[in-house]
């Protein structure tokens, strides 16, 4: 039997997964689905399980109606709705969020982006928010942390980590968002290979296989971060001798991070 303890741990932190489809029972209606958590959860009195309810739909965009309906009712991004309301249902102080655009429509990943940012802002939310797309990250992220074959590798403040990366895979990962424009590319950085088995780690800088920095020192050492500047921690012993990085500068004045 879970523990008083492990039963507000689960109610502190919540998770909002990347198929919003398969994350849901589709033999529950939604009204339902958040009926059980708030009454397990002891959120509310039985009375106001309904008002609470609507007050979750409307909090992520949707209407009272959908209390009746099921998930395969639904279009994908109102799935995902769904799913954060389901995920806001028990008050949480930690939104885990794995993912939760890249299983949806191009035209819909905006309108779940804003709402992530609109609902850190109305509820104080603290937002892990997990994603391959640094395009994203920016967008709605304040501090970041880049991780390769499983260990982070820099992290900073998002203006800081998109105007002046410090690891050879953050500007490869960052040189990787597509542009409009033909001077965006970058032809000094030209990233090769592919990620090595992470049951058979490279010795030394993990990263040195593809990285076009690399020298002996690199496939001897396994570094750690260390700070680059203030706020700023890069796991790269060359990090003071990279070249800089202009298109990185310009991406980030572009578009800053909005949350």
């Amino acid at each position: 039997m879970p523990t008083h303890r492990d039963k507000d741990a689960s109610r502190r932190i919540q998770m909002v997964f990347q198929d919003p489809y398969s994350s849901l029972n589709p033999r529950i209606s939604v009204g339902s689905m958040l009926k059980e958590l708030l009454l397990l959860h002891k959120i509310v009195p039985r009375k106001e399980v309904r008002a609470e309810s609507v007050r979750l739909l409307n909090l992520v965009g949707l209407e009272e109606d959908a209390l009746e309906a099921y998930p395969s009712q639904f279009s994908g991004g109102q799935r995902q709705r769904i799913a954060i309301a389901r995920a806001l249902a028990v008050r949480p102080d930690i939104l885990i969020a794995d993912e939760p655009v890249s299983a949806l429509d191009v035209s819909v990943q905006a309108t779940i982006l804003d709402l992530f940012a609109s609902l850190q802002r109305e509820l104080g939310l603290s937002i892990l928010f997990v994603a391959h797309n640094l395009a994203v990250v920016q967008h709605l992220s304040q501090r970041v942390a880049v991780m390769y074959l499983g260990r982070i590798v820099e992290v900073a403040e998002t203006a800081e980590l998109f105007s002046n990366p410090q690891h050879p895979y953050t500007r490869a990962l960052i040189d990787s968002i597509p542009r409009m424009t033909a001077e965006s590319v970058n032809e000094e950085f030209v990233l090769e290979g592919e990620p090595p088995s992470p049951f058979n780690v490279p010795a030394g800088c993990r990263f040195n296989p593809r990285c076009p920095y690399a020298t002996d020192d690199c496939r001897s050492t396994d570094p750690g971060l260390a700070p680059v500047a203030e706020g700023h921690e890069s796991a790269c012993i060359r990090a003071s001798e990279l070249p800089a990085h202009s298109i990185a500068l310009r991406v980030s004045t572009a578009r800053k991070a909005t949350v």
